[in-house]
């Protein structure tokens, strides 16, 4: 809707009030120029006249429970009965509803710190509109005044009305522009454990929710679409003649990254892909394999590469040195395996479009649809259903499967949902990069570290992409930097370099990007230090760090693991590691039993600190996601590269973390009052050098190359 008629219907309804996030200074009810210029919401609370409440949330909702948390934050504001609640994605892609980063995008684990004050502000607000509403019904003053379940209750009488009885005043009050939000102490509802959302939670049970798989509008065709194995590789020529000919298939038509089938069901596509026959330009790429690639990473790594950090003295302290520490590390490419596979379906049809975007980023795959339909933005209509896990993947730079489903639709006339199979998704690519690290320790006559020296070799994840202004800067990637240049430790002298390696195989952020090198990098190289200075690992870490949040944390976690008074067993080590990311910080103990050839991890004990816990329950059970997540990547997760393509195809040989593997975890959650941080990924860094450092105190062997391969 244009705004002026989306004020004047606001204004005068009857049966609904809706409210922006981004307060006017003006009456709702005036249509001057100045009213319309200073509303600019983002996104928007809808009360009914039955007393419904529906939250419009413009991140994804992938599993992570984000929906949940941010509905609390305007249940506490609103004092509201959580039976009221619905939520729902918001219904329209525009700058209106941008998260802090000026995008449409769920990632990085920003949704709650993002949008959390913003969500309690707009509902503090409307908290006071509708006390001033009902005040004004009851002639009252508005301190005699108070709201509670839903409801607005007359302190002196005990008279009450539903907010729903209230939508027809609420038009005539002015918007609150100076709010005060409830202090963390004084919160009902945020700040304790609260499970997922029923009706979301029910609706996943019953199989009632929308995924981007279910979606069925009218007249619903399907499409797959055969792709090239060898990566860079182009379609040279192809003859589908007698797939056209096929029952059920409707068209063939070849699209920028291969050759597409629509058919009437997706399995008939699938199949039909079998029989077209392709003639490929396979490129130099096909000549590649991991062990190729292996070899120029380590010629690439005794090149000089571009500086990440460097301060102090380095090459003094290394000649004054007592010990010389030097660890190698190999990390290789990785899948993100996520449950449900990728996919994207459009409607496009005379100058008009209908998407269900299974998009982490709605911005940049509304962007795409305009380029590719050539269609307008208010000529488009973007829905977004369930996400079945994503960890990064359906935030693709590339906007690979988004882009198939659009050059598939285009023009067609019919919605076409476009599915890859999860081969697609883990032999196409957009993988965490492969990394190789180096790390050379100075330490003196003490044992402490004097001097720590490294190097990143890998694929920059943001060059060439449309956030390399903020990711590429001078020759360095973020993600080889972070964690790794901006470690906790009070070491004088760092001098640290970064090497970029180009290659056509798609890299992309994989959940806690950067810090999955860094962490076990730094982390395993300090255990080593404190080893040689036959120091206790916790208080080895403890006397290098300034900074209380990670003291307090070490000290918690070791007080959950009972560290101090552990149980010496054969063949059972125990390893620690803390991280900071993505603002919060996160410790964990990783107890390990070692077998012939292979571990076990049986017990990790894990506390973090991101500042507030919104949602106990939630992050605990963000931290366990993320705890198994990294587990896989020690165990048996790797993608490798035969004739420049990838080998593995599903989860039979791209295995990921199984029931059998998931150990007893136990959570502790500290509140600092720090700034807000994320929660979503903070959960996987420290589980990869936790383990590596516990198998390493049962063993007396670091194993730096992953997945570990003990046999």
């Amino acid at each position: 809707m244009e705004r002026r008629d989306f004020l004047k219907t606001t204004s005068i309804a009857t049966s609904a009030f809706v409210i922006g996030f981004y307060i006017p200074s003006k009456s709702r009810a005036s249509n001057s120029k100045a009213s319309e210029e200073a509303f600019e919401p983002n996104a928007f609370i809808e009360i009914k006249s039955d007393n419904t409440i529906t939250v419009f949330i413009g991140q994804v909702e992938m599993g992570q429970g984000t929906h949940t948390t941010l509905a609390m934050c305007l249940a506490e504001e609103l004092n509201l009965n959580w039976d009221n609640i619905n939520i729902k994605p918001v219904p329209k892609v525009a700058p209106i509803y941008n998260h802090v980063w000026g995008l449409m995008i769920t990632g990085g684990s920003s949704s709650i710190w993002g949008m959390q004050e913003k969500m309690r502000k707009n509902s503090a607000a409307l908290n006071m509109m509708l006390k001033e509403a009902a005040s004004k019904r009851w002639k009252i003053r508005t301190y005699d005044v108070e709201t509670k379940d839903s409801k607005v209750i007359n302190k002196r009488t005990k008279e009450s009305l539903t907010y729903g009885d209230l939508v027809a005043d609420l038009s005539s009050i002015k918007v609150p522009t100076n709010v005060k939000i409830k202090d963390f102490k004084d919160c009902k509802i945020i700040g304790k454990a609260m499970p997922r959302d029923p009706k979301e939670a029910w609706a996943k049970v019953t199989g009632k929710a929308d995924f981007g798989l279910d979606i069925r509008p009218e007249g619903l065709k399907y499409a797959a679409v055969l792709h090239p194995t060898v990566f860079g590789a182009k379609v040279k020529s192809f003859d589908a003649k007698a797939v056209e000919k096929k029952e059920g298939v409707i068209k063939v038509k070849q699209i920028p990254s291969g050759i597409a089938v629509i058919a009437d069901a997706w399995f008939v596509a699938k199949e039909a892909l079998i029989e077209i026959n392709v003639e490929w330009d396979l490129g130099e790429f096909a000549k590649v394999s991991t062990s190729d690639m292996d070899k120029e990473y380590a010629l690439a790594m005794e090149k000089k590469g571009s500086s990440m950090r460097k301060d102090g003295d380095s090459d003094k302290a290394f000649k004054e040195a007592s010990n010389v520490i030097e660890l190698d590390y190999e990390f290789p490419f990785l899948a993100h395996g996520a449950m449900e596979p990728l996919s994207f379906a459009a409607h496009h049809k005379e100058g008009e479009a209908i998407l269900w975007s299974t998009a982490q980023s709605q911005t940049l795959a509304f962007a795409s649809a305009q380029k590719v339909l050539g269609v307008k933005a208010e000529d488009i209509t973007y829905n977004t259903p369930y996400l079945g896990g994503a960890f990064g993947r359906r935030g693709a730079i590339n906007m690979d499967f988004v882009l198939d489903g659009l050059y598939v639709a285009k023009d067609e006339g019919y919605p076409i949902l476009t599915l890859w199979t999860r081969e697609d998704d883990i032999k196409l690519g957009s993988y965490r990069p492969k990394y190789k690290n180096k790390v050379k320790l100075a330490l003196d006559e003490y044992g402490d570290i004097t001097a720590f020296n490294a190097k990143v070799v890998s694929q920059s994840i943001f060059k060439g992409s449309p956030f390399e202004a903020v990711g590429y800067k001078d020759g360095v990637d973020a993600a080889q930097k972070e964690g790794l240049a901006t470690h906790p430790y009070d070491i004088a002298n760092n001098d640290m370099q970064a090497y970029t390696m180009e290659s056509p195989i798609p890299v992309l952020w994989w959940r806690s990007v950067g810090h999955t090198q860094s962490a076990q990098t730094v982390e395993c190289s300090i255990d080593q230090a404190a080893k040689i200075a036959k120091k206790d690992p916790i208080e080895y870490r403890k006397s290098m760090l300034t900074n209380k949040r990670f003291i307090t944390l070490l000290d918690d976690v070791a007080l959950k693991a009972n560290w101090k008074n552990r149980k010496k067993e054969k063949n059972v080590g125990y390893g620690v590691a803390i991280v900071e990311s993505f603002g919060s910080v996160c410790a964990q103990i990783a107890k390990v039993r070692v077998g012939k050839n292979d571990f076990k991890v049986e017990k990790v004990w894990c506390s973090v600190d991101c500042g507030f816990a919104f949602n106990p329950q939630n992050v605990e059970n963000q931290m366990i996601s993320g705890i198994n997540f990294g587990i896989a990547t020690l165990l048996s997760s790797e993608i490798t590269i035969k004739d420049g393509a990838t080998v593995q195809n599903n989860f039979n040989d791209y295995k990921v973390t199984r029931i059998s593997d998931v150990p007893d975890i136990e959570v502790s959650i500290i509140n600092s009052g720090e700034k807000i941080g994320g929660i979503g990924e903070p959960g996987t860094p420290p589980i990869l050098a936790a383990v590596p450092n516990a198998i390493f105190d049962a063993t007396g062997k670091l194993y730096t190359s992953m997945p570990i391969k003990m046999g």
